[in-house]
């Protein structure tokens, strides 16, 4: 596995996503991760580290999907101010893609 994964300066975009992928599924299969939920997110995510790190922060982009993934969990309080329990994949990539694009749009705003 490790040296399928070096970087070449010969590697195409394509080979670079390929390796994305194999790496973030290696990751996945560590944590025990649903690789469903990454699926559903990486486009997003990708857009998002790259506007943070055009615009406000280069450092601040891995941060920033990191503290995207604690609020995520978080869940969504209920009108009684109580936190739903809902921790299926689809509810957690909704979360996650909501956060992105709020987080996209203060960017576009500010910088």
């Amino acid at each position: 596995m490790r040296g399928r994964m070096l970087v070449s300066d010969q590697d195409t975009e394509a080979d670079r996503m390929d390796r994305m992928y194999e790496w973030l599924g290696v990751v996945c299969d560590e944590f025990d991760i649903d690789r469903e939920l990454l699926d559903a997110v990486v486009p997003q995510l990708l857009d998002l580290t790259r506007d943070v790190a055009h615009g406000p922060s280069r450092p601040a982009a891995p941060m920033t999907a990191f503290l995207l993934g604690i609020a995520a969990t978080r869940g969504e309080r209920a009108t009684d101010g109580t936190v739903a329990a809902e921790t299926d994949t689809a509810a957690l990539a909704r979360r996650v893609l909501a956060g992105a694009t709020r987080l996209q749009e203060m960017i576009a705003k500010e910088y």
